[in-house]
């Protein structure tokens, strides 16, 4: 199913990320949003370090540099923020696509599902909905509104080793009322384990089991199939 409606305008949108050094994947997204007339705000820079899986991890800068941005006076408790990672995503469609698809979900933040309980699989028993293939909550796609993604990072206490998989996850289990996971892939997709023979990529756009999400993450240590996303046109 499609939702284009060239008319629909959100109050206001803000894609951001969290980008410590340059990078072809975020070249890219660059160049999508370009094409697409939006604008992207890239967060973290003054790092000027390697975070995530190109370092020790530090995913604390990714939920610290998200709440700072949170803080920002000119955001309006409805305003909608979309947040991606910035070196393994592919960006496969527009913002309408993205504010119709956002719309159809009932909670206020959404975040990307994947197969893997990550980092703590022992925690898979707390989660409700797991009779899907996508039933555990991925941390680098999210989407949600701004005076719900403050409720969840107000009482943030940056520490550079924390890991914002695991910080999500438990306000994900905390928050049932704020968040849920987008299981169907409407908007996201998260390939850790995936059946590689359903997923159809033409250059532009995605395909996994009849679903063409917007966003499609290359999770895991295994970076090697966003190199195919690369080759957008």
């Amino acid at each position: 199913m499609e939702y284009l409606d060239n008319n629909y305008k959100p109050s206001e949108y803000y894609y951001i990320t969290v980008a410590t050094k340059p990078h072809p994947v975020l070249s890219n997204i660059q160049k999508k949003v370009e094409e697409n007339n939006e604008t992207i705000i890239i967060l973290g820079e003054s790092e000027d370090r390697y975070i995530g899986w190109q370092s020790n991890q530090n995913f604390g800068i990714k939920l610290r540099e998200v709440a700072d941005f949170l803080k920002r006076p000119e955001l309006n408790p409805n305003d909608i923020v979309l947040f991606t990672d910035a070196y393994d995503v592919a960006y496969c469609g527009n913002m309408t696509q993205i504010i119709r698809r956002y719309m159809d979900f009932i909670k206020p933040i959404i975040f990307g599902s994947e197969k893997c309980c990550s980092p703590d699989p022992n925690r898979y028993t707390q989660y409700i909905e797991t009779d899907t293939e996508f039933p555990y909550l991925n941390s680098g796609l999210f989407i949600g509104r701004v005076w719900a993604l403050r409720k969840c990072l107000d009482s943030y206490k940056y520490n550079d080793n924390d890991d914002d998989q695991r910080y999500w996850t438990t306000q994900y289990l905390n928050n049932p009322d704020l968040i849920t996971l987008d299981y169907h892939n409407l908007l996201f997709l998260n390939t850790v384990d995936i059946d590689m023979k359903q997923l159809i990529w033409d250059g532009k756009m995605a395909w996994y089991k009849n679903k063409n999400p917007i966003f499609v993450h290359v999770n895991g240590p295994d970076k090697r199939m966003i190199n195919m996303f690369l080759q957008n046109k």
